[in-house]
């Protein structure tokens, strides 16, 4: 006679029936998966560049699935006109935080040009040699350009 078994396993902690040979026997089992994800080709689309849901975005899931006859384009459907509002609200935020970068690039360069705007203020303030240092000074410049 082939032995059978039908296993029924409810919530983790309760009661588990067990047909072996047919005799049934009642114990306690959890019912906890330990094993990983399978990731159902996910890893595989991902290197190719597609999407890691096959439901995310491509002519499947963003074309209409029919037209009219006549060639008019079918009304949006609601999943559709979802998707649509997310990829706007995605475009705007970029769009504002595209504008934050530059925002940032253009506060970045006023900051430098202020710092060198001081360093020559300092230069130009700064106390002028006098008698032999000058003469010496301009000797070195003259000297320095031959």
């Amino acid at each position: 006679m082939a032995a059978w078994r039908s296993v029924t396993c409810v919530l983790r902690g309760k009661m588990r029936e067990s047909w072996a040979y047919g005799v049934q026997s009642q114990h306690l089992h959890r019912c906890l998966n330990t094993s990983a994800h399978l990731s159902a080709g996910e890893t595989w689309r991902e290197s190719y560049g597609l999407p890691t849901r096959k439901t995310d975005y491509g002519p499947l899931t963003d074309l209409p699935d029919w037209t009219f006859a006549d060639g008019r384009p079918a009304p949006m459907g609601t999943r559709q006109l979802k998707r649509l509002k997310e990829r706007r609200e995605l475009a705007a935020r970029v769009v504002s935080l595209l504008e934050e970068v530059e925002e940032g690039k253009q506060g970045y360069v006023q900051q430098i040009e202020q710092e060198a705007e001081k360093v020559a203020e300092k230069e130009r303030r700064r106390l002028k040699p006098k008698g032999k240092q000058l003469l010496q000074k301009s000797r070195q410049k003259h000297k320095n350009e031959l």
